[in-house]
Parts: structure tokens; sequence; C-alpha cells
């Protein structure tokens, strides 16, 4: 069974952890071993180590599991048969020649290619691919789980520009790999659309802010606050005791919480020059958040290692426990983390806030981001609708239902009319048709 050994650098400033095995799980089987950046990480890996017998994962175990930069790389194209450079190959090299996007934004990039892309169209040559594998690839996203947003995404900002590149001719003049994009024309696989889940009425926020006290007071102390300020999850985990202004009932944004090359980092710039904004709370929010105060280090939320949460770490300890609580005990749907910033935005925007206040709330450089995108069609409408329409129509139903009755009235007379005849004229004929007449 592979151990973790934790590890700390010479300077005793950052934590790393090492996953032994021996191979096989012999006495005699040679040492092998992977070190992580994070115990989470290291205890998935681990895990996998297991599952496989003490065995080193193999490549698609990797690449399945989040590992793919573990996985070794595949062997090159030869030189003299350039059409048989497979996708991976050619995407990979595709990467390294983007100057453009951040650091961040290729390790997203490579993300999706190695967890959605490579296991199925990795080993096949890119001059080999079809719209017909392509259409076949995206069926199988779907069947898979993923939206059709999120397959949308992959294939705007990864396969179509691979594609593209691949029809150019090379840096040196090299002939085009492709003639076509296989993505050009095709449509997306239908499927439903779901409406993201946003808590709606006072009953909905109040089961589950109870099952996140019940789960950890210290995690439902960051949703409220979250859910209060409408905030995103790279500031609210970001907050310094420094941030919170008690005089004025409000709470600063002047730094977030980013992933880059890997690692959640704390960066002085929020995601456009409108994030840097006061946020109002409500008195109750406040009291809990001067509490947190009197007491915090250098971040207001902590993790149990005291430095700030990492996303999948809260997600996976935190959120996912509450989350099932909270459906145990009514609450609808399939909620997110983010989908509380959509309900305080909702409820704002239905409560009739003016657009001004709703982009300073949201820190939007465009009020139409947060209509579109945050603002939510709710029930809270229904009984509004129903009394105006109610007032615009009573009489007309009224006089309605009075000649309903009526009618109701002459049809039973007319049925009656009816039965009589019938019987008058079944009487007859067997007086007709009796024996001796």
């Amino acid at each position: 069974m592979a151990t973790i050994e934790k590890r700390t650098t010479k300077d005793g400033k950052n934590t790393r952890w090492r996953v032994k095995w021996r191979d096989g799980g012999r006495r005699d089987g040679d040492w092998d071993g992977e070190t992580f950046d994070y115990q989470a990480d290291a205890k998935r890996f681990k895990a996998l180590v297991d599952a496989n017998g003490n065995h080193r994962p193999s490549p698609e175990q990797l690449v399945e599991h989040g590992f793919g930069h573990l996985a070794p790389a595949p062997p090159a194209a030869p030189v003299d048969d350039p059409t048989a450079m497979t996708f991976r190959q050619y995407a990979l090299t595709w990467l390294d020649t983007l100057t453009k996007p951040s650091a961040e934004t290729k390790r997203k990039y490579l993300e999706r290619l190695e967890k959605h892309v490579f296991p199925t169209l990795g080993d096949v040559p890119i001059a080999s691919i079809t719209r017909r594998m392509m259409r076949e690839w995206q069926t199988q996203m779907m069947v898979s789980g993923l939206s059709r947003k999120t397959i949308a995404n992959i294939r705007g900002e990864s396969l179509f520009p691979i594609f593209r590149a691949a029809c150019l001719p090379g840096e040196d003049e090299e002939p085009p790999l492709r003639t076509y994009n296989p993505l050009e024309g095709l449509a997306l696989p239908d499927g439903p659309r779901f409406e993201r889940d946003i808590l709606e009425t006072p009953e909905q926020a109040s089961i589950l802010l109870t099952a996140a006290y019940e789960v950890d007071p210290e995690a439902a102390d960051l949703l409220l606050t979250k859910l209060a300020g409408g905030l995103r999850w790279g500031e609210v985990a970001a907050l310094p005791p420094e941030a919170v202004r008690k005089h004025l009932g409000t709470i600063e944004i002047r730094q977030v919480l980013r992933k880059v090359e890997g690692r959640w980092t704390v960066q002085p710039k929020p995601k456009t020059k409108n994030g840097y904004r006061q946020v109002p709370l409500h008195p109750l929010v406040m009291h809990v958040v001067n509490q947190r105060v009197e007491k915090a280090g250098k971040f207001l939320f902590w993790a149990p290692r005291g430095n700030h949460w990492r996303y999948e770490d809260f997600y996976d300890w935190r959120w996912v426990k509450i989350r099932h609580l909270a459906e145990s005990r009514g609450l609808r749907g399939h909620m997110t983390m983010h989908g509380l910033r959509h309900s305080l935005l909702t409820l704002l925007a239905t409560e009739g806030l003016d657009l001004p206040g709703l982009k300073g709330v949201a820190g939007h450089a465009q009020v139409s981001t947060t209509m579109d995108v945050y603002v939510h069609h709710t029930t809270a409408h229904h009984e509004p609708v129903r009394r105006i329409v109610g007032g615009f129509l009573e009489a007309g139903i009224q006089a309605g239902e009075q000649q309903r009755a009526a009618g109701v009235m002459r049809a039973a007379e007319i049925r009656g009319r009816i039965h009589r005849s019938s019987k008058e004229t079944a009487a007859r004929y067997a007086d007709k048709t009796r024996p001796g007449r």
C-alpha cells in the first residue's frame, strides 16, 4: 500500500506531500513515487495507486483522474511523414506557439484537452479526423454529462482554433495538415437547457444556511457572506480582515484568489476595474463578519490548515455535505456555490433595485452582463400576475359563469325532453309489435 510523507522545504516556508510505494506492493519491488503541492492531490493519487495494485497508473488513468501532466509524452511523429502527427502532438505544439493568453489560460486549455479530448482523439492523426468523428465526440461528451455550454466552450476555445491552425501552412511554409475544419458548420448536439438553480424564497435560504451551520459553522459564515454580498468565490475566499469597514457596514473588494499554474494565489486585482468596490451587508451579517475580524489572521475565512480555502477543498469537504443535507430537507435542484451570487442579484433585481446599484453590487463593467447572465426568472411574479389578470377578467369571468350555469340548465332540460321522447317512442313501438294486434 502506498504511503504519504509530509515534507517541508529547507526554508520552512512550503510544505509538499510525497506519495511512495513499492512496485507491485512487494518487499523487493522498486521504489516509485510522486510529489504534490497539496495533500488533497496526494490523497487522490495514493488512492489511484492502491486501486492499481501498487503499480503506477497508466497514462489513460492519469488523464482520466486529472493527472495528465504526469503521463509520459507520446512519441514524436516521424519527420518524413507529417500527416502521421497525432492530434495530441499537434495540440501541444499549438499551445506552445500561443503568445497572447496568460499561463493560467493555457493551463485551462490543456486541462480541458487532457480530460475531455485526448482520451478519444489524442492518438488519432489530425489529418484523419472527420466531421463524423467530431459529431460522435460531441454526443459522447453529452452522454457523459457535460452541458451544451461546456461542450461549446471546449469547441470554441480549444478545438476550433487547433483545426483552423492545421488548415494553414506551417511557420516555415510547410503544407497544411488539413484541407478543412471538421467543426465548421457542425451544430452542437441537442439536449436539455437547464436554468441555473437559485434560492428564490426565504424558506429555501433558511434550509441551506441551517444545513451549513449544522455541518460547519466556519464554512457557513463564508457562505452567508458570499450570499449576502453576491460575491465571487475568489473575492470571498481572499477577504482580509482589513477589508471590513465597520463604520460603513461594508466590505471592500481589493484582492482576489486566482488559480495560476495549478496553485491558488492571492492577487491584488479584481476581475475588472469595477471589481474594486464597497459591498453593503445587512447588520446581522455585518455582526457575524465583525466577530470574525476579532479572531482573524491573514484571511477572514480560513481552512483547517490556517490559510485561505482552496476551492476544491471547500467544495469536496464542506459544500457537497451541506448541499446533500439541504436537498434531503426539501431544497430543490442542484445548487452550486456560484448560484448563491446569482440568487442575490436576482433577488435585488426582482425587488426593484435600480440598474446602476445592481451593477455596482455585482462588480460588472456592463449592466447588460448582470441582467442577461445573472438575473433569472423566478416564481415571485406569479401572484401579482394572478391578481392583475383577475382584476382585468373578473367581470367577464362572472358573466361567463352565469351564462355557463344557464347553459347547463338548458342542456339538462333538453336532455330530459329527449329522454322522455325516446321513452314514448319506444312504448309506441312496443305496443304496435305486441302479438294479437
